[in-house]
């Protein structure tokens, strides 16, 4: 009886678990985000999808959020460390107070490698920390951005890298 029930209770938390993410479909991947965040496919700021997570409060001013940018490779065979090189590059343009703590290629338990880029820097009076993903196929480079203020990226670090991991090409 006992293991009826532990086997129940698992059931049950599997179940509740399962509904607490909702999977966006889109033509070349598919993310399960969590059900709370709103949803952006408008294309906004060159993004493919764009997922809020909710504010915390009203003095709450920052919205900590996904990204995912599709950049095509228009045939051109650029390796993925040249390509997050080049993107370093260019975030340190924009950004002129960042700090990079991660920059390293590894692999999903699914077997797709991918390259892990981690910085801080400060944009319109915030303080952020930053979570990307490069993965580059035959047609395009897809970046997935996790961004939160610095002082929240604990927070959100659990929930953020379930969606990271859920991230699937199609």
């Amino acid at each position: 009886m006992k293991f009826l029930m532990a086997l129940l209770l698992c059931s049950i938390s599997a179940f509740v678990a399962a509904q607490e993410t909702i999977t966006i479909k889109r033509s070349n991947y598919s993310i399960a985000v969590d059900k709370t965040m709103r949803i952006d496919t408008a294309g906004t700021s060159m993004a493919d999808l764009i997922a809020f997570f909710p504010l915390q409060s009203e003095t709450d001013k920052f919205g900590e959020n996904m990204n995912m940018v599709m950049e095509p490779t228009n045939g051109v065979d650029v390796a993925l460390d040249e390509y997050v090189r080049l993107s370093v590059e260019q975030l340190k343009q924009y950004f002129k107070n960042m700090v990079v703590t991660t920059n390293k290629t590894m692999t999903t338990k699914s077997g797709q490698q991918y390259h892990q880029l981690m910085y801080t820097a400060s944009m319109n009076g915030f303080d952020l920390q930053f979570e990307q993903r490069y993965i580059s196929t035959a047609d395009y480079t897809y970046v997935l951005t996790f961004t939160a203020e610095q002082s929240q990226y604990n927070a959100y670090k659990e929930k953020a890298g379930k969606i990271l991991d859920s991230f699937k090409l199609k």
